[in-house]
């Protein structure tokens, strides 16, 4: 994990995939810049997402669970996924969990 965590730092951002960015965010290696990158790719798929009617996504679950102090850091990108997550319909219920966590924790920011 190290090594590929160390290998995927050396990428340029538009070079990482989705799966990239969510080993790196998991990580919380280079949040500042890649939850944006993240969560934009998120609200640009959410409708296609939503209207199969099902969201189950590791990228929305690895930005969800970054410690509380990330989003306080940068209130405007917590609100900004939770935008993204109401237009989400049929989640998963472990992703469920994790936005009513996340909600929970953050309500008075978002």
């Amino acid at each position: 994990m190290v090594l590929s965590v160390h290998e995927l730092r050396r990428r340029a951002i538009e070079d990482l995939t989705v799966e990239d960015l969510r080993r790196l965010i998991a990580q919380d290696v280079g949040l500042d810049w890649l939850l944006p990158v993240a969560l934009d790719f998120l609200r640009d798929t959410a409708p296609q997402e939503a209207a199969g009617g099902w969201y189950d996504d590791d990228l929305l679950s690895a930005a969800l669970t970054r410690k509380e102090s990330v989003w306080r850091n940068a209130p405007e990108l917590a609100r900004h996924l939770d935008g993204t997550v109401r237009m989400l319909t049929d989640l998963s219920p472990y992703v469920q969990r994790e936005v009513d966590a996340f909600r929970a924790t953050l309500s008075d920011v978002i």
